[in-house]
């Protein structure tokens, strides 16, 4: 089982100078709980999550500021042609919910959720 049989393809980014505004919309609107952070080369500098989101809310109100202010920096990632339990081991290990996936050209392909685990879990628990 690898990384990319179980990732999201094509994931929503955000760009590190987005408000941290159009992110909450964005998670909102799609029932997303991670996003993650591109810069201007469209490699990934970071991830944001809805409870980071709320936090800066509480914090910073009104006030117009940058994602990469309220982001988790640096960013774990996997190749998608990695074994699936390197994943959930790096997961486990870090105790994060979520990775984006990098293809062979390193820019995010994807990303691999708890949920995604817990699809791979079915499966298996079905065989």
């Amino acid at each position: 089982m690898l990384v990319s049989d179980y990732m999201s393809a094509a994931p929503v980014t955000v760009r590190s100078n987005e408000d941290y505004g159009r992110a909450a919309a964005i998670m909102d609107e799609r029932d997303m709980h991670h996003l993650p952070v591109l810069d201007a080369d469209d490699q990934v500098v970071g991830i944001v999550t809805k409870r980071d989101l709320q936090l800066a809310a509480r914090f910073y109100r009104e006030a117009p500021v940058e994602i990469s202010e309220v982001m988790h920096t640096p960013v774990l990632t996997i190749n998608e042609n990695a074994p699936l339990a390197s994943a959930v081991q790096q997961m486990n290990e870090k105790r994060i919910g979520c990775l984006p996936v990098l293809g062979a050209d390193d820019k995010v392909s994807g990303i691999l959720t708890e949920t995604d685990l817990l699809r791979a879990l079915s499966d298996l628990l079905k065989a």
